[in-house]
């Protein structure tokens, strides 16, 4: 039985060399690749592949809140996030998201292919350079260690897809066509967001989704 795959990532190069990659593997079939998370939740949502191999870093709708999203639509979607990045809070947070494998790009040739294996038997996989973060981060059940940067009021799942927009410059016009919600809407999530970060000025909302990780400054 053929595992169906799909890739996400903002990089075009690299989407072509993991399905390259995975082409060559008997058994896979790469049936989509998307740009961002929110082209990722839709063809899931339509078609239901085996497993989405997911970056974390990527516009409109980022890996961690898309891989939420996706858990909700498609539970049977296997999630393997590939990324650059080995901070203990973006592992924490694919965890909790409910990923079935981290994959460090780094090492991505042999790690995926047996990710994608694992992932689709039930199983979950870690790379070596991250394995004893998930470890410690599983044994205190994915909660975040004292001193963590969380803010005390929870954004709504909403409220951090307006920011994460906010924050690449897109204006309330552009968010709600985005959203397909109304721009008066916008502005309520948007006030909603000034309260709980307790910042003024979309400037201040824009440092806030840099600083919770939602937008990428390279």
């Amino acid at each position: 039985m053929m595992t169906t795959i799909v890739i996400a990532d903002d990089h075009e190069l690299v989407r072509e060399s993991v399905a390259s990659l995975l082409r060559e593997v008997p058994g896979f079939n790469i049936v989509s690749q998307c740009k961002n998370g929110r082209q990722l939740v839709k063809f899931i949502y339509r078609f239901h592949p085996n497993v989405a191999v997911v970056d974390i870093s990527m516009p409109e709708l980022n890996g961690i809140d898309a891989a939420r999203q996706i858990r909700e639509i498609s539970p049977s979607t296997r999630i393997i996030a590939l990324s650059i990045y080995t901070d203990e809070a973006y592992i924490q947070d694919m965890i909790n998201a409910g990923i079935s494998g981290y994959v460090v790009k780094s090492g991505a040739a042999k790690d995926l292919i047996e990710a994608i294996r694992l992932g689709s038997r039930g199983k979950i996989y870690f790379s070596e350079e991250i394995a004893d973060t998930a470890e410690r981060i599983q044994n205190n059940n994915g909660k975040y260690k004292k001193g963590s940067s969380l803010i005390k009021r929870p954004l709504t799942p909403r409220e951090r897809e307006v920011l994460q927009l906010i924050g690449e410059g897109y204006s309330s016009v552009e968010i709600a066509s985005k959203l397909y919600i109304s721009e008066t809407t916008v502005k309520s999530h948007r006030n909603n967001l000034m309260d709980k970060l307790n910042v003024r000025h979309i400037a201040g909302l824009t440092r806030q989704a840099i600083q919770l990780k939602l937008v990428h400054v390279e």
